[in-house]
């Protein structure tokens, strides 16, 4: 089992991307549902700082870098795992091993020493892209998350965090989620809304829910469609910051079905923050 693929950073054509100036953060969020060597110009074109892509293969991601990222890779299966991509000046200081499947911690470095309101822009950011785990209900999807966090309260301390990719969950399935009897309480731990509560506790808000002031659970913007149907909608990929940051937030986009539907049953969910000068 490989569980990184380390990727070398140097980026051989930085100038074909022209990401936003320093002073902006675009954060992108896209289940690509693998293929990603032909769908990559479509990411592209949205202009990602920092670009989550769950179900891209291993050499998919690595095609990535010649065209001006830094990227790693998180997997068992190299056809379809968790991508992380970067763009100048952000920087992937380092990678750690992930323990679920997966939620993964990479610190994030900026070469150019901008700021967020007046602190460097060092940060955790916490990739996800959620999976079954055979043999426990419990623990499979959102339930990797919940264990994720509580079993690293030192992730949420110090400097700030970032979480976000798909959770493969939603309030509305709260009540699937079984109750658990064990180390991490007993409790109808594992579902959805423990996970927000969770984030809520370490100061993490949600960019989609306080921009467009929605609660969990009745999002009238999806992020997924099932079997790619357009009557099958439903909000499960989420970008979660720092409750600092939440007035830095200037837009928060998702694609269309109609865009998208042709290239996978993800639309992209982008947030974007104003930085502040160094």
């Amino acid at each position: 089992m490989s569980d990184e693929i380390s990727l070398s950073r140097f980026l051989v054509n930085v100038n074909f991307y022209g990401s936003l100036p320093v002073t902006h953060m675009r954060i992108v969020v896209w289940n690509c549902k693998m293929g990603l060597s032909r769908k990559r110009q479509h990411l592209y074109d949205l202009r990602p700082d920092i670009a989550i892509i769950p179900e891209c293969s291993q050499n998919c991601l690595k095609l990535c870098l010649t065209d001006g990222f830094e990227g790693r890779w998180f997997g068992d299966n190299p056809r379809k795992g968790l991508g992380v991509l970067v763009a100048k000046p952000l920087h992937i200081a380092r990678a750690q091993k992930p323990r679920s499947r997966w939620v993964v911690p990479l610190s994030i470095t900026n070469s150019a020493s901008a700021s967020i309101s007046g602190a460097p822009c060092d940060f955790l950011l916490i990739a996800v892209w959620t999976m079954p785990v055979k043999g426990s209900t419990v623990r499979s999807y959102i339930g990797q998350l919940y264990e994720a966090i509580v079993r690293n309260p030192l992730w949420f301390a110090g400097r700030p965090a970032i979480v976000c990719g798909d959770f493969n969950s939603n309030t509305l399935w709260d009540g699937d989620r079984p109750n658990r009897n064990g180390a991490l309480g007993k409790q109808k731990s594992g579902n959805h809304s423990a996970v927000v509560s969770l984030l809520t506790k370490r100061r993490l808000v949600s960019a989609y829910h306080h921009f467009f002031s929605e609660p969990q659970g009745q999002e009238t913007r999806p992020t997924y469609f099932f079997w790619h149907h357009e009557n099958r909608p439903y909000h499960i990929d989420y970008v979660f910051l720092p409750r600092d940051w939440a007035s830095l937030i200037t837009g928060v986009q998702l694609g269309s079905h109609d865009a998208w539907s042709k290239l996978s049953d993800h639309v992209p969910l982008t947030v974007d923050l104003a930085l502040a000068a160094p």
